[in-house]
């Protein structure tokens, strides 16, 4: 089934990026018009590059996916505008990256699972398994070190 992965932003996330394109075979990636055109060579799949802080470009690219991970970073108004996004789209399976607590208002969107890390979080097994499971179990899952 189709997967998108929306914002990413590191090398760690490049290389989760490769093993999620193997495992899924039509892979697409939503990246920031702002991140540097290396970076965007290096992501595989289909890629769609727009303006992070507008979600009617994100739900627009996730036309047509059945499973979207979303990775929230410090990027001012960033988990609005991907509720938003969310509640415009026709995804089935919504995982949610984030080292900020979930809002309850995240909590109520349906087929959501939020995976909550911290910055030296490996979390790609993880989301692997989820974006690859039959169903979701937890509304969340903490990967944060205690």
């Amino acid at each position: 089934m189709p997967a998108i992965f929306v914002n990413p932003i590191n090398e760690y996330q490049l290389n989760f990026l490769k093993d999620l394109n193997n495992q899924n075979l039509d892979l697409r990636v939503f990246i920031s018009d702002n991140q540097p055109k290396e970076f965007i060579d290096l992501v595989p799949g289909k890629k769609a590059i727009g303006d992070i802080k507008d979600d009617s470009h994100i739900s627009t690219a996730c036309h047509g996916a059945f499973c979207a991970i979303y990775f929230e970073n410090d990027i001012k108004n960033l988990r609005d505008i991907f509720i938003n996004s969310i509640n415009n789209s026709t995804t089935n399976r919504i995982i949610w990256i984030s080292e900020f607590e979930p809002s309850d208002e995240i909590l109520k969107i349906m087929n959501l699972t939020y995976v909550l890390i911290d910055s030296n979080t490996d979390y790609a097994n993880t989301i692997l398994e989820l974006e690859n499971a039959e169903n979701l179990d937890k509304n969340i899952v903490n990967l944060k070190r205690v």
